[in-house]
């Protein structure tokens, strides 16, 4: 959730074009309980056309390569990606992710519903980045098609609290935001939406966002309302500690 930001702040500190990067954090929320996981990621920049020498620089097209992992102790998950960008503010993106949960969540009845064992995403996505004077607007659009294990229950979608039909169902996800990037600070308002279109269950949030850099390590919080057809609106607390060990070519 809101990894453009972070990367988008670390424009200024890129001293050099770099081909592969690395990053990595911990993030949590409070609603509908409270957890947090810890990631992981590195990829592979290929300039395809034009030049990144700096950060100013956004007339070029390259492709990156990716592999991450997260952990939160009892969910884990690992993911290969794709990305190629024609132009540096318009992303395409294809991959895979595996998790694996030993987990029964609170929020869920997880008598009713697969809480448990090998999860896929196999997923497309598209992204675009725009600014001006220091405001950005950035969306993206999702795709995935998910698969569960052989339960014969609903599947269980814990991060958006949502449920979908059994063994394999299809997400749509929407992402817009609009903030302002005040050197080393940027605030701003994301909203989110996602929805199964089997099920036709669906998550909606509305989050006000703060971020701060220290060199370089981003430090987010965002608070705002969360609500599903299975979580009512409530108040949730976002927060995110990421470190950018090798910078991205990317913008986004």
């Amino acid at each position: 959730m809101i990894y453009f930001f972070l990367l988008i702040l670390s424009l200024p500190m890129w001293p050099a074009p770099n081909k592969f990067d690395l990053n990595y954090g911990i993030q949590g929320r409070t609603l509908p309980s409270f957890g947090a996981e810890l990631y992981a990621e590195s990829g592979y920049n290929k300039i395809l056309w034009g030049k990144k020498e700096q950060p100013k620089d956004f007339l070029y097209g390259l492709v990156r390569p990716s592999l991450g992992a997260s952990t939160s102790g009892v969910i884990n998950s690992v993911k290969g990606e794709i990305e190629l960008f024609p132009i540096s503010i318009l992303g395409f993106s294809a991959g895979r992710q595996i998790i694996h949960s030993n987990y029964d969540f609170p929020f869920f009845d997880c008598t009713q519903v697969t809480c448990k064992g090998e999860y896929q995403r196999n997923f497309i996505e598209s992204k675009m980045v725009l600014g001006h004077k220091g405001w950005i607007a950035l969306g993206n659009y999702k795709t995935d098609n998910m698969h569960a294990p052989l339960s014969g229950k609903p599947m269980a979608d814990w991060r958006n609290v949502i449920i979908g039909n059994p063994h394999r169902e299809f997400q749509i996800e929407k992402k817009l935001l609009i903030g302002k990037i005040m050197g080393d600070e940027m605030a701003g308002v994301l909203v989110e939406n996602v929805q199964f279109m089997g099920s036709r269950e669906r998550k909606e949030s509305f989050v006000a966002v703060y971020q701060t850099r220290r060199e370089k390590t981003f430090y987010m919080f965002g608070a705002g309302g969360f609500h599903t057809d299975r979580q009512p609106m409530g108040f949730q607390v976002y927060f995110r500690i990421h470190h950018v060990a090798l910078p991205s070519l990317k913008l986004f």
